[in-house]
């Protein structure tokens, strides 16, 4: 059984129908790399030539907040609103009951967000306060019981649901290394949960050694047993989820700052040149599969002659890994999709079960936070990656839903986490704003 990031067809119709049995839902509608500068594409990444602008609406019983007066860019025909208030607001998962729970990050809190007829806004529920920066959660089935799986900063912890309730805290990882990249997401399959420990730095060698593992992805059981390592050399691999075909996927956020890697005559090779660094390196979404290696920090994604970013290789990191001897790039796992470099990708779920429109429901949806330090920043967004089951791979994402930063590169907002949901919207967190967005699409 997999984690519930999306409630499957059959529970979203109950939930659905109990919704309906109240009150409708009424809301206003309103590139090529080379050598040199390498440039990834446009500045937002794969935009949807079908995006319209909308203005955002609020649910009667919540506070607009830094979104009152804004809108989202999204597919034709759908409907934005600011849904709920939540201060922190970063990763989100479903409870078989239909109501949402929703990590706080260094808020400290889990709450639960019931879902309303109309236009409402949810009943807000704080769960657990005082948590350790808990971001990623997943909800499963075991044995019977429903559980509830969340990563905090220096553990992971899981606790059954009762009654709505959490009851029976049980700790399946403990002491695990913070600072830095120390937030821990989660995924949940047949009992195993996979969580990342990210890297200390930005792309120091040492972390390789550290003991504790730093810049790794770990599983470890449900009853905590069998804490093994999964893969090695992911600097930063916050988004977790299992495809269709059952295997684990990754996003990773890569490195900042890197020195130029291509030996091309120039006079750039191991300088830190700021036409490369703005489009590299390139961000990673990927297939993990036990041992893998992602080469951080000896090897780089190298898009040279990939316009669209697919099936990427790797280059060596002029400063950690020169001549190879570190590490050979040629043996670490093939990045399947590359995002345009400092995206930031934080949220990642794969779409079937869910009752998504159709163009949007069987492949993956990818939440970037944005940049932090590139000129022009890198906007965040949410873009849709369709999976095909022949080549059990994802393609070129498009951008489906932008506009939380304006054209001076000024930002009201930063998306986190996006999920379906089991009326058939999607939900957007938002933790600069502190709001969760419901984005519904047309008839």
């Amino acid at each position: 059984m997999s984690t519930h990031r999306i409630l499957g067809t059959a529970v979203a119709a109950l939930v659905v129908a109990a919704l309906s049995a109240c009150t409708a839902h009424t809301g206003s509608s309103t590139a090529t790399s080379s050598a040199s500068t390498a440039s990834s594409g446009a500045v937002t990444g794969n935009p949807d030539a079908g995006l319209h602008t909308v203005h955002l609406t609020t649910a009667t019983g919540t506070d607009a907040g830094a979104a009152a007066g804004h809108s989202l860019r999204v597919p034709e025909g759908w409907r934005a609103e600011v849904w709920a208030d939540a201060p922190g607001a970063r990763m989100a998962a479903w409870l078989p009951d239909g109501s949402m729970l929703l990590t706080t990050g260094g808020q400290g809190g889990l709450l639960r967000l019931q879902l309303r007829s109309g236009d409402r806004a949810p009943v807000v529920q704080r769960l657990a306060t005082g948590l350790d920066d808990p971001q990623g959660i997943a909800v499963t089935q075991h044995d019977g019981d429903t559980v509830v799986v969340l990563g905090e900063g220096s553990r992971i912890v899981t606790w059954h649901w009762q009654d709505g309730a959490l009851t029976d805290r049980r700790v399946l990882a403990d002491v695990l290394p913070t600072g830095g990249h120390g937030g821990k997401f989660v995924a949940v399959r047949d009992g195993v949960v996979t969580y990342d420990i990210g890297s200390g730095t930005n792309d120091s060698g040492a972390d390789r050694r550290a003991n504790p593992d730093r810049a790794v992805i770990r599983q470890v059981d449900l009853d905590g047993t069998h804490d093994t390592l999964l893969a090695t050399g992911v600097r930063n691999g916050e988004g977790l989820a299992h495809a269709p075909d059952g295997t684990l996927f990754t996003a990773v956020n890569q490195a900042d700052q890197q020195p130029y890697p291509f030996r091309d005559g120039t006079d750039r090779y191991g300088q830190r040149v700021p036409a490369y660094i703005d489009e590299h390196p390139n961000d990673q979404v990927t297939r993990i599969t036990p041992g893998a290696e992602l080469g951080w920090p000896y090897c780089v994604p190298d898009s040279r002659g990939k316009p669209d970013l697919l099936g990427l290789g790797y280059v060596r990191q002029p400063a950690n890994n020169p001549d190879g001897s570190a590490l050979d790039c040629g043996t670490v796992t093939e990045t399947m999709v590359g995002l345009p470099a400092h995206s930031a990708p934080v949220g990642f779920v794969f779409t079937r079960g869910s009752v998504l429109p159709t163009a949007y429901a069987d492949g993956a949806l990818i939440t970037t936070h944005g940049s932090w330090n590139r000129q022009p920043p890198r906007p965040p967004s949410v873009s849709y990656t369709a999976w095909d089951d022949a080549s059990r791979t994802l393609g070129q994402p498009h951008t489906i839903v932008e506009g939380f930063q304006t054209a001076s590169g000024s930002r009201w907002g930063r998306s986190v986490d996006a999920v379906p949901g089991p009326d058939g919207s999607l939900y957007v967190t938002d933790d600069q704003a502190g709001l969760v967005y419901r984005l519904t699409p047309g008839a």
